[in-house]
């Protein structure tokens, strides 16, 4: 593949990427409209702590800003069936029509489900007229679920999809392998799984950062990696952009048409808005391949 066409490759992925916010975000949304694209997807993440109606209202407020929000919903913290079914209908009359449907590492005490694909064959997500759903995918597996299970509930809604008129795509955990990533698409599609991917991508931020949050999201040895391959552990306060991962799987996406991976996800430990307007260089082309051309940087 030639430099201009594994550029254009990387910039055919990245189109259309989705991005993530948390309930920390609000202070900045009125900013977003500046920066993100018209209509971009942007993931609301339920953290720990806080409540499912105020996810619902931050979600709404998003829409009301311009943009496709798609709420987690985390089945292992929702204490009722009519507790999700208050939210959903809630979302549904502000003209919300995705979410993100997670188990979630720990449980709330009496949780009302026990895993994601309990919640989906509720039917409550067609009952209120969403369209779309996107389920967890662990390219490095995940420690508190266990390789078995997370193995086991990725066939579950991989069949739940085929019956359901909802569209269904996996959207991953970050990672700092490429290899890890692509590998693991290609035994799940050995294993039967034909869901698209969503490939999530850890955004430009200091290698602190990085480190911190993949601990906390149990890839730390991927992270730890990926540190030394680059040669910032003597600067933790450097920034590292997912340039490097980004282009591994948009070369792979040309050399495989069948591939499965579909869009880019990011995670934005180093804030919104600089993670969007790295991403909005790299879709304009803003960006120069290194020597070797394993990955790039914007200008």
């Amino acid at each position: 593949m030639s430099p201009d066409e594994l550029k254009s490759a990387i910039i055919s992925y990245l189109d259309g990427y989705s991005i993530e916010a948390t309930p920390h975000d609000e202070k900045n949304f009125d900013s977003f409209p500046e920066t993100l694209p018209a209509g971009a997807s942007v993931y609301m993440a339920n953290l720990p702590g806080v409540p499912l109606d105020e996810i619902v209202r931050l979600t709404l407020r998003l829409k009301d800003l311009g943009f496709n929000p798609v709420p987690h919903i985390v089945s292992r913290k929702l204490e009722s069936r009519e507790q999700l079914e208050r939210a959903l209908e809630a979302l549904a009359n502000g003209g919300v029509r995705e979410a993100l449907v997670l188990g979630g590492d720990s449980a709330v005490q009496n949780a009302a489900f026990d895993s994601s694909l309990e919640v989906l064959e509720t039917g409550l997500f067609g009952q209120y007229g969403f369209t779309s759903v996107g389920v967890a995918g662990h390219p490095e597996g995940s420690k508190a679920i266990g390789e078995q299970r997370v193995a086991q509930a990725l066939q579950g809604k991989n069949e739940f999809a085929k019956t359901s008129d909802l569209n269904v795509r996996i959207v991953t955990q970050f990672s700092f392998n490429p290899d890890a990533v692509t590998s693991w698409e290609r035994e799940t599609t050995e294993a039967g799984i034909e869901l698209p991917i969503h490939a999530g991508f850890a955004g430009p931020a200091s290698v602190r950062q990085l480190v911190k949050f993949a601990m906390l999201c149990g890839i730390g040895t991927s992270a730890r990696m990926a540190v030394s391959r680059s040669g910032a552990t003597a600067n933790l306060l450097r920034s590292q952009a997912p340039d490097d991962m980004i282009t591994h799987i948009a070369r792979h996406r040309a050399s495989h048409p069948e591939s499965r991976f579909e869009k880019a996800h990011f995670f934005c430990f180093g804030g919104v808005v600089k993670t969007a307007k790295w991403a909005n260089s790299v879709v304009s082309g803003d960006f120069d391949m290194n020597r070797d051309a394993t990955g790039f940087e914007v200008r």
